[in-house]
């Protein structure tokens, strides 16, 4: 986490160009001041960090009431519509984001979430070990399960797979859930998968060959998640956009210096077995995002051909540019 409080000079970003709506974004009877700030996440390690401030009191501290609501889905493009409206604060990674602006939502990301690099590493390639595959140049003309067909793992995936030679058309992407991948890849109904934590332990037990994070052909280190929120919103709301990240940083210091309560109670909030929650990396928790983490998401999309309309401009995702 940075020493520098980046998230005060962004809240100061984002008053400036609030105009008389802020001033409005309070009723008379102070109902509006009163509503908490809804948060919505997936279940899984990366996006939990508010489960952290939330336990800690972080955010009565930084003077928010929030509702946090878990859904258990892997793509912001369910979250994006509700942006404003149903939700205020929202989980999403890097070709979700890029997506759901190239479709005509104005979104903006007001922190990272967390990063990921060579010393925590969230993703990680399989492949069978009973299958001859030791390197990505091996996958050519195999079966590779990523948990759906879109994405930032899937774009991922896609990206590694080129930068060793491999074009998409040269292998079978199947849409496997991360639970039954397991299972598949004993089998031999796939040839290798994508996964993340916390399912990469039980990959490493079961004695397949790691083929490296995928995440990290796209950038090393790569800012993998990110929180949003409608850029009207923001704009009105800057004193929340603080305290939403500065409650953050402060659960991201404690978990640091808390390692085994930290993971005891992300195993209990998230309903995952203890043991497995034992045995993962953590996330890089990070609040510090800039245009340039966001540039080479935005070169894999382009390269991908997966986004229809025009790309949007780092600069302009990014909330106090």
């Amino acid at each position: 986490m940075t020493t520098t409080p980046r998230w005060t000079t962004l809240a100061l970003a984002l008053a400036l160009t609030a105009t008389a709506a802020s001033a409005c974004s309070s009723s008379d009877d102070g109902k509006s001041e009163a509503a908490p700030v809804r948060i919505v996440i997936n279940p899984a390690a990366p996006p939990a960090l508010p489960l952290v401030a939330e336990k800690n009191g972080d955010f009565k501290k930084n003077g928010m009431d929030v509702k946090i609501t878990i859904l258990p889905s892997t793509s912001i493009t369910t979250f994006a519509p509700g942006l404003g409206r149903t939700y205020d604060i929202a989980w999403g990674t890097p070709a979700d984001v890029i997506a759901a602006s190239a479709q005509g939502h104005d979104i903006k990301v007001i922190a990272a979430a967390y990063v990921d690099s060579e010393e925590h590493q969230q993703g990680q390639l399989f492949a069978s070990k009973s299958a001859k595959i030791t390197s990505l140049a091996d996958l050519k003309g195999k079966r590779i399960a990523t948990p759906s067909l879109s994405g930032t793992l899937y774009l991922s995936v896609q990206t590694a797979l080129r930068k060793a030679g491999v074009e998409a058309k040269d292998v079978e992407l199947v849409e496997v859930p991360f639970p039954n991948m397991l299972d598949q890849l004993n089998a031999g109904r796939v040839d290798a998968v994508a996964t993340i934590e916390p399912f990469v332990g039980g990959f490493k037990a079961a004695g397949h060959t790691g083929l490296g994070d995928p995440f990290l052909s796209v950038a090393s280190p790569a800012v993998t998640g990110m929180w949003i929120a409608n850029q009207g919103w923001a704009q009105k709301n800057p004193e929340k956009v603080t305290g939403f990240v500065a409650a953050l940083d402060a659960a991201e210091t404690w978990a640091g210096a808390n390692d085994k309560e930290a993971r005891d109670f992300l195993a209990s909030a998230l309903k995952l077995p203890p043991q497995v929650m034992a045995a993962s990396t953590l996330p890089d928790w990070e609040s510090d995002i800039t245009a340039e983490n966001l540039n080479p998401w935005i070169d894999a999309v382009a390269a991908s051909g997966q986004v229809n309309g025009t790309l949007p401009k780092a600069t302009d995702l990014v909330a106090g540019n």
